[in-house]
């Protein structure tokens, strides 16, 4: 009887769940067809554009009916293979959600475009309510001529760049989703869309805006020669960065390059938050911008560097703000020092900084991390691939003393990564090595002869080489930890996917009887967690010590 019971209790929560998800894409369904008769109180634009020859600011203003305006968010990725980049990202979220907020409250159609991972979200019914719009012939009506775009290479780590992949598997996870906005991915998609609603304008922001926003197939140069009025948001969007301050060229200047380039031949800009703070949507009060670091390493994803870096600092959203920050990792306030110059690191610094006016804080605090590597150890003499370890455990469950690995993951193998590849790492491949999958330990006696501990660790790339990591390079993260004598000995920061491996260079103190290599997942998961032991092993001479 409690067996029928739970088991009626299950199917109609199952049904319950269901009954809602089926409400919840009707509503949008119905939204999605229904045309917007009724006008409410226009708005006016202060819409701005320059002389394609001079640059002189020109600014007009243009009066319509929010109900008939789209705003459209393309490419706000969880993920990005620069790690700037994907702060920076990060620190438009707070702005953005406040726009697209207000926003919504106004009657506007929210539009969210994820493009490449926009069927991450079959099944939501904000993807699958565009689906059931009519279909409209895409009419060519403006022939748009836009010369090309600065770009600036599309990583903002200075020196130590970044390797491309396509690890982003959805939208920013702060990114609030409407009950009723919609999920186009292609031109056709969004005029139906507008063609249903009745929308004549569209507001675009987002990422990367010379690429991304101007180049999708529901970017802004594809609506505009559907005939649709579209404008930029200047102050809600980040060009796809590059960064050198040897000749002071950073992100927000690469941004300033790329919006003037739209406002002389593609589009008028707006500042979104401007033009809500007209219609009482936005508030003078609110903080919600961080200070910007280049390059923007953290300690998930930190920054590695071999040589001093420079540091730069902005708040291109707050002009005229105080910038402090501290190293010593307190919490930064209106008395900690002040940021005048870019700074130069040449050892591991954890940086914290917020921006002041009159005392008060104007920016969210932002926090980075950099990573000086240690020197390149020698090579081993003793192979630790030749040795039988005391105890090795990997990702599974472990119970009587043996180990049942998981999925697909291996016991870990000897000069080959876990699955079986040649080891990889950051583009290079190494002979010798262990390839394991965290949470995993490799236990060692220590023999009298060995005097240093050497190793190059780092998570491992094959995952790049299917599909050059869609979908899951943003996964990998671990962290390696060396123990003699059940006291750690040495760590590495957080390592990601085309990190450059951290080097071990381990003394092994007289008398010590047991060495432990530890990979960690790093407290976020072992999803993809696969990493690598290269040319890890013992010196035993003292001769070859550095």
């Amino acid at each position: 009887m409690n067996i029928l019971l739970d088991y009626e209790v299950h199917v109609g929560a199952v049904q319950a769940k269901w009954e809602s998800f089926m409400r919840k894409l009707l509503r949008v369904i119905v939204l999605g067809f229904t045309f917007h008769t009724a006008s409410a109180e226009p708005i006016e634009l202060t819409c701005q554009t320059r002389d394609p020859e001079s640059g002189k600011i020109v600014l007009t203003a243009e009066k319509v009916d929010p109900a008939h305006v789209g705003v459209v968010a393309v490419d706000v990725w969880n993920y990005h293979w620069c790690k700037t980049a994907t702060m920076r990202v990060d620190a438009i979220m707070p702005r953005m959600n406040k726009a697209l907020d207000a926003a919504r409250t106004l009657g506007m159609t929210v539009m969210l475009c994820p493009s490449d991972v926009v069927d991450n979200y079959v099944g939501y019914p904000q993807r699958e309510a565009v689906f059931a719009l009519p279909k409209f012939p895409v009419p060519a009506v403006v022939n748009v001529n836009c010369p090309p775009v600065p770009d600036a290479g599309g990583c903002a780590c200075g020196r130590e760049k970044c390797a491309e992949n396509y690890g982003w598997d959805g939208m920013h996870p702060a990114l609030r989703i409407g009950e009723t906005d919609l999920m186009p991915d292609t031109q056709a998609e969004v005029y139906a869309i507008c063609k249903t609603r009745g929308l004549t304008h569209l507001i675009y922001i987002g990422f990367h805006t010379q690429v991304c926003l101007l180049g999708k197939p529901m970017g802004l140069k594809a609506m505009k020669s559907a005939g649709l009025r579209c404008f930029l948001a200047r102050d809600m969007t980040d060009a796809h960065p590059g960064y050198d301050p040897a000749r002071n060229f950073t992100p927000d200047l690469n941004t300033e390059q790329v919006v003037e380039h739209f406002e002389k031949h593609l589009a008028p800009t707006i500042s979104f938050q401007e033009e809500l703070t007209k219609l009482g949507k936005w508030e003078a009060k609110w903080v919600v911008d961080p200070v910007r670091i280049t390059p923007w390493g953290t300690p998930m994803r930190p920054h590695l560097f071999e040589q001093p870096i420079t540091v730069t600092l902005t708040t291109p959203l707050e002009p005229g703000a105080e910038i402090r920050y501290t190293l010593d990792g307190s919490v930064p306030t209106a008395s900690s020092a002040l940021y005048t110059k870019p700074l130069v690191f040449t050892y591991t610094t954890r940086l914290r900084t917020s921006a002041f006016r009159d005392g008060r804080a104007v920016c969210l605090e932002s926090e980075g991390s950099f990573a000086r590597m240690p020197p390149m150890p020698p090579a081993p003499e003793v192979a630790i691939g030749d040795l039988k370890p005391m105890r090795n455990v990997g990702f599974g469950h472990t119970y009587g003393g043996a180990v049942r690995y998981s999925g697909h993951t291996k016991p870990p193998q000897k000069d080959k990564s876990n699955l079986g590849q040649d080891i990889k790492i950051n583009r290079t491949t190494y002979p010798r090595g262990m390839g394991v999958h965290a949470p995993c330990e490799l236990m060692y006696e220590i023999k009298p002869e060995y005097q240093r501990f050497v190793a190059l660790a780092g998570a491992d790339e094959n995952v790049v080489t299917l599909s050059n990591g869609s979908n899951l390079a943003k996964y990998p993260s671990v962290v390696f930890k060396v123990f003699i004598d059940g006291k750690e000995a040495a760590a590495s920061p957080v390592m990601r996917v085309q990190s450059p491996a951290w080097r071990f260079d381990v003394p092994i103190p007289a008398g010590a009887r047991i060495i432990s290599l530890a990979v960690t997942d790093a407290d976020d998961g072992s999803r993809e967690d696969f990493a690598d032991w290269a040319e890890a092993g013992f010196v035993t001479t003292k001769s070859k010590s550095p």
